[in-house]
């Protein structure tokens, strides 16, 4: 940039220009992040409603309801008579998610899923 002369008039006619293509260039950047937030927004939405989300994700709700439910309270043992600690409730609650973790990532769905979502535009 150069430096403005205040009584020289090609000057203040160049530090026009210089603003008004900053205005237009800032304009122009406040444009292009806004399409770039209204195609992640989309892609979100999609991803939140595909069938293997939505099912996957009621699931996961049905047995974390079904697991809350308290059972009638028995006499508490914490080591059988072979020696080794029953498994808590917890430890069937993480098994029980690991098991449809593996089961979800085995579906031919959730690959197909993969393969189309990927990003079209890489300038985003």
């Amino acid at each position: 940039m150069t430096p403005v002369k205040l009584g020289h008039k090609g000057t203040s006619h160049c530090l026009h220009t210089q603003i008004r293509d900053a205005e237009r260039r800032v304009l122009n950047r406040q444009r292009a992040v806004t399409t770039c937030k209204l195609e992640l927004i989309g892609s979100i939405r999609r991803k939140m409603v595909s069938p293997a989300s939505l099912i996957l994700a009621g699931s996961i709700g049905f047995i974390t309801g079904e697991l809350s439910k308290c059972p009638p309270r028995e006499p508490r043992k914490t080591i059988t008579d072979s020696g080794t600690a029953e498994p808590t409730r917890l430890r069937n609650v993480i098994d029980l998610m690991l098991m449809l973790h593996t089961l979800y990532s085995a579906l031919p769905v959730s690959r197909l899923m993969k393969r189309f979502n990927q990003p079209s535009s890489p300038n985003c």
